[in-house]
């Protein structure tokens, strides 16, 4: 079962692993799962701000199977510039304060809606690795420390600082 924070305030630090803990600001973008069209939307929106933000550290979170994230990832394209982090048990995702969605969160109307105009844009569903029911957000940290956040109420929802 993932545990799962349900406090985290703007001011708290996170408990990074080694390998994605950077000195100055880090935006960490967790997604939902391997082949979501929101995912894929994320990540290449993603990938443009980084290109327009070089000093800040952007962390892609993934916790589906990450032999077949690799593979989608190169199918998708427009990955450039980001580091990716596998986290098969979804403990930072927990850390982040992001657990299970409802139904309603990945299946409303403004999600349906929203999955349907990424249809229209050539982004669909693709080969799914890892939970729907995972909620996505974004973090941006400054040596750790939480500084802004955004929790989409929908799976539609994206946002960048």
């Amino acid at each position: 079962m993932q545990a799962v924070r349900d406090d985290l305030r703007l001011g708290d630090f996170l408990d990074l692993p080694p390998e994605i803990r950077f000195p100055g600001r880090s935006l960490l973008v967790f997604v939902r799962h391997i082949g979501c069209p929101f995912a894929e939307r994320d990540i290449k929106r993603v990938s443009g701000w980084a290109a327009e933000n070089p000093e800040v550290h952007v962390v892609v979170v993934t916790h589906g199977d990450e032999a077949l994230r690799d593979v989608w990832l190169e199918d998708i394209g427009g990955a450039e510039g980001l580091t990716f982090y596998h986290d098969p048990d979804r403990r930072l995702y927990g850390q982040a304060g992001l657990g299970f969605s409802t139904a309603s969160h990945f299946m409303g109307l403004p999600s349906l809606l929203g999955v349907m105009h990424l249809w229209r844009e050539g982004i669909r569903n693709r080969s799914a690795s890892g939970t729907r029911w995972q909620r996505a957000g974004v973090l941006l940290l400054e040596d750790g420390k939480l500084i802004w956040r955004h929790i989409p109420e929908s799976a539609e929802g994206f946002r960048l600082p």
